[in-house]
């Protein structure tokens, strides 16, 4: 039984991998296609990575997905951020009923979270456009933030403030001395985390977005009903790679901290 489970366990782990990361190889190698399918190969060519680059409406949306990620994961960030460290640090009343609140977005239906902004937001008569987008990828990222940043300071010494009061520190001073260094990696990964969240949202944006402002999973959804050609498959490609340089640029910084003599 156990030779069984010692097999089975990194077969199911190699299969699963296979299944998740399939798709994104076929998609990546389909990209390079010279023919305009998708599952026949025609020869290799690099044109539907300029015809991708060329497109007005993907680089509109681009550049909308890129200034609402970044703001609402910015915005997100800093508030799941206060909210972790009010919750961990601060003994207050209803503090189980405020975590509670701060990751109900996580357990309720999206499409019921994007119906109520676009109600509100017709209620009270606020155009569509960047500040609704924002606002709505905000209220879904906030919970990943503050579960991220709370389980990091949850493990942090509560003894340095008391040490750093003691070597003369203010509030404020400990806190941008001591709990900010030591939350910096948390709060990294928060920030992109929500930004990803946010890059890749359709149900919100599908509601919220205004005329001008529509960002790039919408673009792209658009874009198929016209036919699915490769040069889908090229704006993937370079998703993807921009992905894996975020994410070799943050662990390389990562492995670069390890490594520092303490």
């Amino acid at each position: 039984m156990k030779k069984f489970i010692g097999l089975y366990v990194p077969a199911a782990t190699l299969i699963g991998y296979v299944f998740l990361f399939a798709p994104l190889v076929v998609l990546v190698v389909y990209a390079f296609n010279a023919g305009r399918t998708t599952v026949v190969w025609e020869g290799f060519s690099l044109a539907w990575f300029a015809e991708a680059l060329g497109d007005r409406g993907l680089r509109a949306g681009l550049k909308v997905s890129v200034i609402v990620a970044v703001a609402a994961a910015a915005l997100a960030t800093a508030i799941g951020t206060s909210a972790a460290l009010a919750v961990v640090k601060r003994p207050f009343a209803g503090k189980n009923l405020f975590s509670t609140l701060m990751i109900a977005p996580l357990v309720l239906p999206e499409i019921v979270l994007a119906v109520g902004l676009l109600v509100a937001t017709v209620w009270t008569g606020i155009p569509l456009g960047y500040g609704t987008l924002i606002a709505g990828h905000v209220l879904v990222s906030i919970p990943f933030s503050f579960l991220i940043v709370r389980a990091a300071a949850s493990g942090l010494d509560p003894r340095l403030d008391e040490a750093a009061a003691d070597l003369g520190a203010n509030g404020k001073q400990a806190f941008l001395r001591v709990t900010l260094p030591l939350l910096a990696p948390a709060i990294l990964s928060a920030f992109l985390l929500c930004a990803v969240i946010s890059f890749d949202n359709f149900v919100i944006s599908t509601f919220v977005s205004g005329v001008g402002t529509t960002p790039l999973p919408i673009q792209i959804y658009a874009t198929l009903k016209t036919g699915l050609t490769p040069k889908i498959n090229a704006l993937g490609a370079m998703l993807i790679a921009v992905n894996v340089l975020v994410i070799m640029v943050v662990m390389g910084r990562y492995l670069r901290t390890m490594r520092k003599p303490s």
